[in-house]
């Protein structure tokens, strides 16, 4: 009833507009039966629009103009409705007929331009707002909707002369300048762009931020020269402005002194009044650094940073972040993850740090801290195919591998197009079909993943050495192991895999030779190269050596209850 009453208020009004708008002929005194039946029809087309009914509507308003073509308020309202309907140029033919019969009112032709620019002509919508604003001199609206659609209709030269026109009328604004600036950027005139940015600064010579912009291009164009100059202005202003100081002190980088560099941006990192995301910004080119080069002195130089954007910015959760990405990088994994737990309880709504967590749980073998932040990432990010994924890690490496299943299920209906990340999640599948002991489904599931990616080496090394432990198909295992060393060669767990294939078919020596160079290129730190190294110097009847690396293994966090059983009675069980 409430819904009735709010149309029947409308229609009153619109009963009103089409008795001021009918025909110019009208007579003053009551309306004729003619006129009456015309408002009644518009009546009726209005409230068919009101409710939704837009192809009713446009057969009556198109009914109204049979009977009075000179009805513009009809022709403007059928443009709306075909304009609803996506019929454009029926739109525009019926705006231009209102716009015909009442050529000053603005907001016919405000919409005849939107018109023009829905189907493609901008210019034409441009020169309608050009004619507004010099009707309406005293408000820049018209004038920012010409420069606009000039822009669309990619006349840079007449939009930049409107803008002109509007610092006449109104002044100088950062909007105006901006805008104008960046049309500059497009055409490619530097100098020009620039100029505009200059001008912004003498006219609000005290205001840093549009120094700050001025400086910023001016380095982006290589002028550092004039750029160092805006930010000595800027420090006159403000001494301790940390960009500007930060850019003035990269003398030292420049000259490729990173260490020199780095201490001298202690001050100013120790600064709270300068923002955390300026810091963050001076220290991630030197963690790439670190990533590739492993160099210890920029390591320690690095993280002192890391460390004071820490102290200064305690509740920021990026400081906790950039410092958990150097302890990383720098191969201190647990302060990393000890870091991104911090950053994860000032804000856990970011998932690359879960992620990143995840990762760090899973190098470091911890597989019930990794079944936690799994399952914590799977409730704040139920769509992310990786918090499944590593979940489906973290259970099948705690024999929990009903669980491990499903949850990796879940994650391969949510890989997409994502070749690698699936060919990922079958391989373990495949390692949780093998500790159910469905075999023939363990290994369908490895080769639809090496059919996804046959170059995927962690693939190729989990199969072979899923065989291996089988003791079945061993040539099969060693073509696969071999397949995953050329790919990845000297990594410590491929070798191992494939000193596993030689341990199974009894090729001691050989497989002695292949654990000796896991070891050497980093195996040492891997509880399952240690404890293979044991059993196969068990076999070579080295029973004290095997001890001491079955123990090895058990101190780098082997916890098998039969690598214990070994270790209790001196004595190697298959």
């Amino acid at each position: 009833m409430i819904f009735t009453r709010s149309i029947y208020c409308v229609l009153y009004s619109l009963l009103f507009l089409t008795v001021t708008v009918t025909n110019s002929q009208a007579q003053p005194n009551r309306p004729s039966e003619a006129e009456v039946n015309i408002q009644k029809i518009f009546i009726d087309a209005s409230r068919e629009k009101i409710l939704g009914n837009y192809e009713d509507a446009a057969t009556l308003y198109l009914e109204v103009l049979k009977k009075d073509k000179e009805n513009h308020a009809a022709a403007y309202e059928l443009a709306r409705v075909y304009d609803v309907l996506d019929n454009n140029e029926k739109a525009l033919k019926s705006i231009k007929m209102a716009v015909v019969y009442d050529k000053g009112n603005m907001w016919y032709q405000m919409f005849l331009a939107d018109m023009y620019d829905k189907t493609g002509d901008s210019a034409e919508a441009a020169a309608i707002y050009g004619q507004l604003a010099k009707l309406n001199p005293d408000t820049d609206y018209h004038f920012f909707k010409q420069a606009f659609y000039n822009v669309k209709a990619k006349e840079i030269d007449k939009a930049i002369k409107v803008y002109d026109e509007v610092e006449k009328r109104f002044g100088i604004t950062q909007e105006v300048t901006k805008k104008k600036h960046a049309l500059y950027v497009g055409m490619g005139n530097e100098k020009k762009a620039t100029a505009e940015l200059q001008k912004l600064t003498k006219q609000y010579p005290n205001d840093i931020d549009y120094k700050h912009l001025l400086a910023d291009y001016l380095i982006k164009i290589g002028n550092k020269s004039a750029a160092k100059d805006v930010y000595k202005k800027i420090l006159q202003l403000d001494a301790e402005d940390g960009r500007a100081r930060i850019a003035l002190a990269d003398n030292a980088k420049q000259g490729g002194d990173d260490l020199t560099y780095l201490s001298s941006l202690k001050d100013v990192f120790k600064n709270p009044d300068v923002g955390i995301d300026v810091k963050i910004k001076e220290l991630i080119p030197y963690i790439h650094k670190i990533a590739d080069t492993k160099d210890q002195a920029l390591t320690n130089s690095t993280l002192e940073l890391a460390e004071i954007v820490e102290a200064t910015h305690p509740s920021e959760a990026k400081a906790f972040s950039v410092h958990g990405d150097l302890l990383y990088y720098s191969g201190n994994l647990k302060d990393a993850r000890s870091k991104y737990q911090e950053t994860i309880k000032l804000d856990n709504s970011v998932f690359t740090v879960w992620e990143q967590l995840m990762y760090i749980h899973t190098d470091l073998n911890d597989f019930k801290g990794l079944a936690e932040s799994s399952e914590k990432a799977m409730d704040l990010f139920p769509n992310h195919a990786k918090a499944y994924y590593f979940n489906g890690i973290a259970n099948n490496s705690l024999r929990n591998h009903n669980d491990a299943l499903n949850s990796l299920q879940q994650a391969l209906m949510m890989s997409g197009k994502n070749t690698q990340l699936k060919a990922d999640i079958y391989s373990k599948i495949g390692q949780a079909y093998f500790g159910l002991k469905k075999i023939d489904k363990a290994d369908n599931a490895f080769e639809k993943a090496i059919e996804l990616n046959p170059k995927n080496v962690q693939v190729l090394n989990s199969y072979s050495y899923n065989l291996a432990l089988r003791g079945k198909e061993l040539n099969r295992a060693k073509e696969l192991a071999s397949q995953a060393n050329e790919l990845s060669p000297n990594n410590p767990g491929i070798l191992d895999t494939y000193a596993w294939v030689l341990y199974k078919q009894k090729e001691y020596k050989e497989a002695k030779s292949w654990l000796d160079k896991a070891i050497q290129y980093g195996g040492e730190k891997m509880p399952g190269v240690l404890e293979h190294y044991g059993d196969v110097l068990y076999q070579l009847d080295e029973i004290d050596n095997a001890m001491i690396y079955w123990q090895k293994a058990q101190e780098k966090g082997a916890n098998s209850d039969l690598l214990e059983k070994k270790i209790a009675n001196k004595k190697l069980f298959e």
